[in-house]
């Protein structure tokens, strides 16, 4: 394995059949999602709560 993978060029990447992709997070609090209809989810629920009366 190669020790400092995180400096390894693109070209490099090529040449070795890698492909690099880009990916979406959504953070949500101290959450994050790689799902957009999770992290909805969870900020409509984080949302619900705020809005409720304490109890």
């Amino acid at each position: 394995m190669l020790k400092d993978s995180e400096n390894i060029s693109s070209a490099s990447l090529k040449k070795l059949g890698v492909k690099r992709v880009t990916t979406d997070v959504y953070h949500v609090g101290a959450f994050k999602y790689l799902n957009l209809t999770d992290a909805l989810a969870e900020a409509k629920r984080a949302n619900d709560q705020k809005k409720a009366p304490n109890k």
